[in-house]
């Protein structure tokens, strides 16, 4: 019984010391680059964006569908396909759902 209690803890030990370095020390993550200049650019036209209210949110949707143009306009045939089922799919399914409750609780009226 003892010696299982051993053999057990010293199993327990090993495979923490084999996961500690792993967690401590990020391993360098390889794939695509990350969006900074995109995110930069996009508050970059936000602050140019000037004018009334209305002007103001007019030009912000536009840069808006700008962005969502260029990222479908650099995927591949296929995956804009996928995306277009994807987004029909999720739209059917949530138009089945009814509200939460916390929305008919404080709903207005």
């Amino acid at each position: 019984m003892v010696h299982m209690r051993r053999k057990l803890l010293l199993y327990i030990i090993a495979v923490f010391l084999y996961l500690l370095p792993n967690s401590i020390i990020p391993s360098p993550v390889y794939g695509q680059k990350s969006k900074v200049v995109s995110v930069k650019k996009q508050n970059r036209k936000n602050r140019d964006v000037k004018g009334t209210a209305e002007d103001k949110q007019a030009q912000m949707k536009a840069v808006e569908d700008e962005l969502t143009k260029k990222h479908m306009r650099i995927q591949d045939k296929a995956t804009r396909k996928r995306m277009k089922r994807t987004k029909k799919k999720s739209k059917r399914l949530k138009s089945n759902k009814k509200d939460p409750f916390f929305k008919k609780w404080f709903r207005k009226g």
